[in-house]
């Protein structure tokens, strides 16, 4: 009879030294690409959350026969006095001069802390009248990363009050990322 002979199937202490060293190189390809993918991710949905506002804003002043506002907030119960969107939002009623008549009907309070979000025009607030247009002239507003200059994203919003999102220029989204 023959001997019976015993393999080793572990990994050995190079081997696995290898492995984490691949892991590693992995790893710092993967984290750039990972951050790039979150920044991109961040904008569309802020993006996105205030489309949906502007949407519901309109529609309540069109079925409520009503103006309405939606305007920056960093408390979630009033208006702010500038024009920095990045906290949040509000819509309510329109008591006149860009002041909420109550409680307000809608906090979009996402508080998107890596992002800059502002109008082209610096405007405070934006009413709806109860035919569904806006009382202001058009207006653009702009999401970007702060600091990055690669990419941002902007929403338009026609004097008929139909808004849209689309991607910024380069040169806003310098502009954008650079202003604070």
């Amino acid at each position: 009879m023959l001997p019976l002979r015993r393999t080793h199937s572990g990994l050995g202490l190079i081997e696995q030294i290898v492995v984490l060293i691949v892991l590693a190189v992995m790893a710092a390809f993967a984290i750039p690409a990972f951050s790039l993918m979150l920044d991109s991710h961040e904008l569309r949905v802020a993006q996105t959350d205030f489309l949906a506002a502007l949407q519901h804003a309109r529609g309540l002043a069109v079925n409520g026969q009503t103006r309405v506002v939606l305007c920056p907030t960093t408390d979630g119960l009033t208006c702010n006095s500038d024009s920095d969107w990045t906290h949040g939002w509000l819509v309510g009623r329109d008591k006149g001069g860009g002041e909420l008549d109550g409680q307000p009907l809608y906090v979009g309070s996402r508080n998107f802390k890596r992002l800059r979000i502002f109008g082209s025009d610096k405007k405070k607030v934006i009413r709806f009248n109860p035919d569904g247009s806006t009382t202001n002239s058009n207006q653009t507003l702009y999401f970007c990363v702060r600091g990055k200059t690669d990419r941002a994203l902007k929403v338009v919003i026609a004097r008929l009050g139909r808004a849209r999102g689309d991607v910024a220029s380069a040169a806003d989204a310098e502009k954008c990322a650079d202003e604070d």
